[in-house]
């Protein structure tokens, strides 16, 4: 399976990309070790796509970190 390349994009239009040829994938959110994503929750944030890994089934964790 071919994969589109959604690296340095924001997460919405990367989902959109991935939802179009029905591609499973997951998240991983990459944030500072004295940092937790709750702290992000209350914070106007954008999310972009750093990383596509492509696992043995067929499925894509896209790493993000939040600006």
């Amino acid at each position: 399976m071919e994969f589109p390349n959604v690296l340095a994009l924001p997460l919405e239009e990367a989902e959109r990309r991935l939802a179009e040829r029905q591609i499973k994938y997951e998240i991983q959110p990459l944030v500072p070790p004295r940092e937790d994503i709750a702290d992000y929750a209350s914070r106007d944030v954008r999310k972009y796509v750093v990383r596509q890994q492509v696992l043995s089934d067929d499925k894509l964790v896209l790493t993000i970190v939040y600006r």
